[in-house]
């Protein structure tokens, strides 16, 4: 975690930088997400495809390059937790709820983006990295603990995470005279998230998440 964090104080700096360029505005933004699943093999994963999104935080920063007036691209980077419920039947224990929960760094290269006034509409692709995953399980007395297993290593003998994701984002921001902004966007992943690792068969299991974030436009002087 140390290392993300690393990571994404020396992005700060150096899209704070660019962003001193004519056409470039730098900014930051949190706010929280809603993630679900869907595909036809969400039954491997939760019994009778059952899915409950939990909130989860995120929080990043963005590049601007507008081009001219009403077009330019959209850069961004943020860290996202996901945080949902499903159903689990071990075979030991009666049917339980079960909290699945993953952390990501989303990356959004390149956005085409539409401005009028202090709307701006955008949409492109959309890169995930995933940086780790449990779900809960029970023991034979049926005690709850967190199973990391899911996250998965080259040496896996059962379910195996996907460590990227790949998709689409779209979103809507307006943002006021004085620099904040509000604004959301949706999500789609189209990479199977789990594997058999056994049988090396992919899951159809995508990633579908909405967020709505806050943020603030940093001005040239």
């Amino acid at each position: 975690m140390k290392n993300i964090y690393t990571t994404c104080l020396t992005l700060f700096f150096i899209l704070k930088i660019s962003a001193q360029q004519q056409g470039l505005t730098f900014g930051v933004s949190s706010g929280i997400n809603w993630t679900l699943l869907t595909g036809k093999n969400i039954n491997n994963l939760s019994n009778d495809g059952y899915q409950k999104s939990s909130i989860g935080q995120t929080i990043g920063i963005t590049l601007d390059n507008k081009t001219s007036k009403s077009f330019g691209l959209k850069h961004e980077l943020f860290y996202s937790q996901r945080f949902m419920s499903i159903k689990i039947d071990d075979g030991i224990n009666t049917e339980f709820t079960s909290k699945f929960t993953r952390q990501y760094i989303d990356i959004f290269p390149a956005s085409p983006s539409f401005y009028y006034k202090g709307v701006q509409v955008y949409a492109g692709p959309y890169l995930g990295m995933l940086l780790n995953a449990s779900v809960q399980h029970k023991d034979a007395n049926g005690n709850t603990y967190t199973d990391k297993s899911i996250y998965g290593t080259g040496e896996a003998t059962s379910n195996y995470s996907q460590k990227m994701d790949a998709g689409f984002v779209a979103g809507l921001n307006y943002e006021l005279p004085n620099g904040l902004s509000f604004g959301t966007r949706f999500i789609r992943g189209f990479v199977p998230l789990l594997e058999n690792a056994n049988t090396k068969q992919q899951w159809k299991i995508y990633n579908e998440s909405l967020f709505v974030t806050v943020g603030y436009t940093f001005k040239h002087p």
